[in-house]
């Protein structure tokens, strides 16, 4: 068995309720996935012999620690819709002539129905109050010309922005982890991919926007799995899950760890011209459970009996002919791993 070992950050990748991807970024170290569960020791007799341990309250959290600046990874922290347009703080050098001058956009009033802006002279930290009319301000020196830098609110119809409500319910969203898997024994290092698939994860509405002077401010969230329902059909139907680990090594085919075939219920009678599909299942030598193998991979032959061979849902099924037959399935890129099954006559 290969050492393996996960390696370095993860891509993270979020999906709102449509599939549509409202989030994606480099995390960083301390980007973490925790499962968690909780038991009960049962005890009875004497001594207070340990009889059975109970588990429950299973929990998969998601600590996301993102290296990029995301408006969406803020809004779906704190349940809000991104809106298009904002009255925002807005800088712009103006010449004075006389005292009076003009800014480009339309200021609006920030708290009191008077619209004010702040003027600051030759760069300096000291600013004037001014009222607007319109576009227009007047210095209380009317005597002063030259460039001043006007700060004022503007609506900028570009600009986007999230509203972080009081009574916020953080958003859900389906979350994937991609990360690299490495092996010490392969020659190339890498040799796939891990993925951290959590179908339903909500934020737990808490950010922080971390700004130093030597550093870029990074934006960490926490997730909570929430139950997921599964669909489909059979034994797996309807089951309640948080979520998937998948393991996606580079250039590997479904058969390489596969030692044998078999066939569920093994030898079986059809009447002439009935026909049944084969059940085939592939069995790998690395500790994996049995899995029913992609038929376009398999070549059916068949002695006596007849069997499809083609791709397509049909393929794998047999129809009976007097006196029986039997039927060999074999993997077409690895032909050593076969299985024969006998089809004996019912009538």
């Amino acid at each position: 068995m290969a050492n393996e070992y996960l390696v370095s950050t993860a891509e993270v990748y979020g999906f709102d309720e449509d599939d549509n991807m409202i989030l994606f970024g480099d995390t960083m170290l301390d980007t973490s996935i925790e499962n968690a569960i909780s038991n009960t020791d049962v005890r009875a007799g004497q001594g207070n012999m340990l009889q059975y341990i109970y588990y429950h309250s299973a929990e998969l959290t998601v600590a996301v620690n993102n290296a990029q600046f995301s408006l969406n990874q803020l809004a779906l922290a704190v349940g809000s819709d991104i809106t298009t347009g904002a009255d925002v703080f807005t800088t712009e050098t103006v010449t004075v002539t006389s005292g009076a001058g003009t800014v480009t956009k339309t200021p609006l009033a920030s708290q009191t129905s008077t619209v004010y802006g702040w003027v600051a002279y030759n760069g300096g930290n000291t600013t004037d109050r001014v009222a607007f009319t319109g576009n227009n301000f007047t210095l209380d020196d009317t005597s002063y010309s030259g460039d001043v830098c006007v700060r004022y609110y503007a609506n900028d119809a570009a600009a986007k922005r999230i509203t972080i409500k009081a009574n916020m319910i953080p958003a859900i969203v389906k979350l994937v982890l991609k990360a690299q898997l490495c092996s010490s024994d392969d020659s190339h290092n890498k040799i796939g991919d891990v993925l951290v698939t959590i179908y339903r994860a909500q934020a737990s509405g808490a950010f922080t926007l971390s700004m130093t002077p030597d550093g870029v401010a990074s934006t960490p969230l926490n997730f909570r799995a929430i139950a997921y329902t599964t669909t489909g059909g059979g034994c797996n139907a309807n089951q309640r899950v948080y979520g998937t680990i998948d393991k996606v090594l580079t250039n590997a085919n479904w058969y390489d760890s596969v030692t044998a075939l078999a066939v569920v219920g093994g030898d079986f009678e059809l009447a002439n011209l009935a026909t049944q599909m084969l059940d085939v299942r592939a069995i790998p030598n690395d500790g994996t459970a049995a899995f029913k193998p992609p038929y376009a991979d398999l070549t059916f032959a068949a002695t006596g009996v007849s069997v499809v061979n083609t791709d397509g849902t049909t393929k794998g099924t047999v129809t009976g002919a007097t006196g029986g037959g039997s039927v060999t399935i074999t993997i077409s890129d690895k032909t050593d791993v076969d299985v024969t099954v006998l089809v004996g006559d019912e009538t």
